[in-house]
């Protein structure tokens, strides 16, 4: 790889082959970023283009996540809410698909992993953890081995997990289409479980009603009595982190629209049964009330877990002793590494102050911070990092949406202290022109800028298609 020493050991029947060196660089400034998600990506588009650079990640694009709803069910397609890791590298950044799997800070590599089973080892002189976190399953190995088999249950982070929905959700409705389906299998295929009260299973659930509502209605009418949305959240409240008034607001519309809403429920995992005339391999879900629920489509987004890499980093890394989040002071520094190592975005939290939100904007303006940094514009201890929240807004179907400016501005240092002003609530249509124009003007390339607006009037005006591919 260019700029970079490189070794590389090939895994295959259990033997290792002769390592082999890649031309190496004389350069005392080379970064490794991994990762390719919001913090990782931004990094890569600010960083200096006179800097040798490589971003490991094992998805060679960037996918705008809050968009990811809209993909599940056909109102946005996937390729135009991604953009392509290479194609935003300068002439001195390279790119490998691979996963890091461990440092060695001694020595300055990351042992990483290729697609192919290669093992690479990667030196570097500046190094940017920013892997994110995966789904939390909280120790249910149903749901986490019904979800590696694709096997009707599906978690909410990724293009193939929106593509796996989608796929899914089309199938469930032609299996219930065919004439040898009993009425009772009919309602357990086109039952719809989401598992979680946050924003993405929130706007997942909205997308899923606009579906039902418009095209469901249109392509399949007679499916039409069958159809249940349900949406289960163990917490009290639907969109914790938002107003109260608005979380009154979405709770109502999903009532309004029969979405079955179960506060204080969780799912403890999921079984296969045999239905009676039934065609097709069941599920139910176990509910922690002692229900069990029959479903075609779990869509599983309750919670966040870092990922083994993180986990598994040796004892000179500090993390956090309950989410096991790698510690950063102030200014982004990785403990006990500061000058050679940072994290950013969800994999890592803050020592010192009131605990920085898990959110794109976050990871988003981490990356500018450090790209800054790692460029020379700003003392590696000159300047500490600062939040400005922007606020939290979701879509909420039928062409409404929610805007919470309450946590809008810097991270106060105590979150709880009042405003000084009453802070914007904002519902309805003019929220949803808020949402829209806001994720629009986030893309990178023109191309993504020209895409989505035409899909959004595509869904809107022709409704979505439902080919099987």
């Amino acid at each position: 790889m260019n700029n970079f020493h490189l070794v590389s050991r090939r895994l295959a029947s259990g033997c290792l082959q002769q390592p082999f060196r890649a031309a190496s660089s004389s350069s005392a400034n080379r970064v490794v970023v991994l990762g390719s998600g919001w913090g990782g990506f931004q990094v890569t588009m600010d960083i200096d283009k006179n800097t040798p650079y490589t971003v490991v990640s094992p998805h060679n694009h960037f996918v705008f996540t809050p968009l990811l709803a809209s993909t599940a069910v056909g109102t946005l397609e996937p390729r135009c809410i991604q953009e392509n890791v290479r194609v935003r590298l300068s002439p001195n950044g390279s790119y490998i698909s691979g996963k890091a799997r461990s440092i060695d800070t001694e020595r300055k590599t990351v042992s990483v992993e290729s697609f192919t089973n290669d093992i690479f080892e990667l030196e570097y002189d500046k190094l940017v953890i920013a892997v994110g976190v995966k789904t939390n399953t909280f120790g249910f190995e149903s749901i986490k081995s019904a979800q590696e088999r694709g096997d009707d249950v599906y978690f909410l982070k990724r293009l193939a997990h929106a593509r796996s929905i989608r796929t899914n959700i089309i199938d469930s409705f032609e299996k219930a289409s065919l004439p040898n389906v009993s009425v009772d299998e009919k309602k357990r295929l086109l039952s719809f479980l989401v598992v979680g009260g946050g924003p993405t299973s929130c706007e997942f659930t909205a997308e899923l009603h606009d579906f039902v509502r418009y095209d469901v209605k249109r392509l399949y009418k007679d499916l039409l009595p069958y159809v249940k949305i349900t949406i289960v959240e163990a917490g009290p409240t639907l969109l914790g982190p938002f107003d109260k008034a608005l979380q009154d607001y979405a709770h109502g519309l999903f009532k309004k629209r029969a979405i079955d809403v179960r506060l204080g429920t969780a799912v403890l995992g999921m079984e296969d049964f045999v239905g009676e005339g039934y065609h097709f391999p069941a599920k139910r879900a176990l509910l922690s009330n002692g229900d069990k629920m029959e479903f075609g489509t779990m869509v599983w987004s309750a919670g966040l877990a870092p990922r083994s890499f993180t986990e598994n980093l040796n004892g000179s890394f500090t993390r956090h002793a309950r989410t096991k989040r790698i510690l950063v002071d102030e200014y982004l520094r990785v403990k006990g590494h500061e000058g050679s190592i940072w994290a950013i975005g969800d994999a890592c939290v803050n020592e010192k102050g009131p605990p920085i939100p898990q959110l794109a904007q976050v990871a988003r303006q981490q990356g500018i911070y450090l790209a800054k940094v790692l460029n020379g514009k700003i003392g590696i201890d000159e300047k500490p990092f600062r939040f400005f929240s922007l606020g939290s807004m979701a879509f909420m179907g039928e062409l409404k949406g929610i805007y919470d400016g309450s946590s809008a501005g810097t991270l106060a240092s105590n979150p709880d202290a009042p405003h000084k002003t009453k802070p914007p609530a904002i519902t309805g249509f003019a929220a949803l022109l808020m949402w829209r124009f806001a994720y629009w003007g986030r893309q990178v390339s023109w191309v993504n800028k020209m895409l989505i607006p035409l899909y959004w009037f595509k869904a809107w005006l022709f409704g979505r298609d439902v080919s099987r591919f």
